[in-house]
């Protein structure tokens, strides 16, 4: 193939490309890049290794670059945990420390507790009104269970005998209904004495 021409591949390539013939403006500048390509010199086997060479140390940078970001990373999230772990367990200490510091579940009320929530945060506040909520209906249940183990077959009995005095009590106050619509007993006479000789 002559340098003058251009190669018909690489007409082809562009005439697709533009979906059009070249126009002789077009023809020459593609020439021109033609010939600029091939008046190139071979890359040399030691240019090749060069190349090979910088793209593998740029790589390697990249991945030591990723790793030493990585390390940061996790380095940071575990310090964060490892503070937020320490901020929860005095959170929860300060809470057990309250609880066991109190003497009745009065003290437990939310408005009494305000004074002593002071220095906790409101997530931890949330738990120690939740809490306290929790064990007063705890004790509440208790109480009742108690209640109703202990005095209510005691209450049971009591309402009966209540019951039975009070129909008792309605059947002496109100009058028989059967006797006056029934005719009154026969009165039964012994036999006489005269009448049995």
């Amino acid at each position: 193939m002559a340098e003058d021409a251009l190669n018909p591949d690489l007409r082809q390539i562009a005439e697709e490309y533009l979906s059009r013939s070249l126009s002789p403006e077009e023809e020459q500048q593609l020439l021109s890049l033609q010939q600029r390509i091939q008046n190139q010199p071979p890359a040399t086997p030691n240019q090749n290794l060069l190349a090979q060479q910088q793209v593998q140390q740029t790589i390697a940078q990249g991945q030591t670059q990723a790793s030493s970001n990585m390390r940061d990373i996790l380095e940071s999230i575990q310090a964060s945990s490892s503070k937020a772990l320490q901020v929860q367990a005095s959170e929860e200490q300060a809470i057990l420390k309250l609880l066991e510091g109190s003497q009745s579940l009065a003290e437990l009320r939310p408005s009494n507790l305000k004074p002593a929530m002071a220095g906790l945060q409101s997530a931890s506040q949330l738990a120690l009104t939740q809490i306290a909520e929790h064990l007063a209906n705890l004790a509440k249940k208790e109480v009742q269970n108690c209640f109703n183990q202990y005095f209510g077959p005691l209450t049971q009995q009591l309402q009966a005998v209540i019951t039975q005095l009070q129909s008792q009590q309605e059947k002496t106050d109100s009058p028989p209904a059967t006797a006056q619509t029934t005719e009154p007993p026969a009165v039964h006479t012994p036999p006489s004495t005269a009448s049995m000789q």
